[in-house]
């Protein structure tokens, strides 16, 4: 097999961003207790679903401001009961592990399906290693595979404890850093965002020791929106697996500004067809 690298450079109409047309982007808020809103205190002084938004409402609220249109999709319902209201509908499960999402995300998009995912996971492994997260990539590439559909993964760097040490949590993010760009290379959907670092959460932001507040959600979910108010082509991030399967790409430049991907691939020998 030969290797080439091949320049694709898109114009026309498809090329529009969601934010510039009537199309409403399907978001599906994904992760633990984080995204659902839930606090060690609920045990002993619940507080109805109803009114637990976390970065939920801040952000919903930011991407009305910007005229995004946005469908918050989701199993779970948190946080109908506030006002002003907001799409209350999200996949945030209390205490769960990225092992717990992985085993589940496929029927989660299959019963509720997203355009962007806003994945945040990997506080409750209490681990370094990132092989629950590799598996939650590989089953939304399975997924779309299965539906001939793309689904878009902006996936976090996790946020820190507030008054423990998070040499932890930091060797975790720093081993999800590398697979997701090693992912990005090899022709995945994926955009990172620094939650650690860019939320710029101190202690005055957190209600307990894991969880923020709401001021620490607000900051959150300007990281969110900053991110998806980003240019984005769809056609541009999947043109390259589109032509020739992901394990022959071996690496992936998108320009948004060009409107051009460049990509070094293996051919294989049945070839590929632009």
């Amino acid at each position: 097999m030969y290797r080439y690298t091949i320049t694709k450079i898109f114009t026309g109409l498809s090329l529009v961003f969601s934010l510039l047309n009537a199309d409403i982007t399907k978001i599906m808020p994904l992760g633990d207790s984080i995204t659902y809103d839930d606090l060690r205190s609920d045990s002993l002084n619940f507080r109805p679903a109803g009114i637990r938004t976390a970065y939920r409402s801040h952000l919903w609220y930011m991407l009305q401001d910007a005229n995004f249109p946005a469908d918050f999709v989701g199993s779970q319902v948190a946080g109908q009961d506030i006002s002003p209201p907001f799409d209350a509908n999200n996949e945030g499960h209390p205490g769960w592990t990225s092992y717990d999402i992985s085993e589940t995300v496929y029927q989660f998009l299959a019963d509720n399906h997203a355009d962007t995912i806003l994945l945040h996971i990997g506080t409750n492994d209490r681990s370094s290693s990132v092989s629950g997260v590799n598996s939650i990539l590989n089953e939304i590439d399975r997924y779309e595979r299965d539906t001939g559909t793309h689904v878009r993964v902006i996936i976090a760097l996790i946020i820190g404890r507030s008054s423990v040490g998070n040499a932890t949590i930091e060797s975790f993010n720093a081993n999800l850093s590398n697979l997701v760009n090693h992912r990005i290379n090899t022709g995945d959907m994926l955009t990172l965002v620094d939650m650690y670092h860019n939320a710029g959460l101190t202690a005055e932001d957190y209600a307990e020791t894991t969880h923020p507040n709401s001021e620490g959600y607000a900051k959150m979910a300007t990281v969110w929106f900053n991110t998806l108010m980003l240019p984005y082509s769809r056609e541009l991030h999947a043109y390259p697996s589109s032509i020739v399967s992901t394990e022959y790409i071996q690496g992936t430049v998108v320009d948004e500004a060009a409107k051009s991907v460049s990509f070094l691939a293996q051919v294989p020998d049945t070839g590929i067809t632009f």
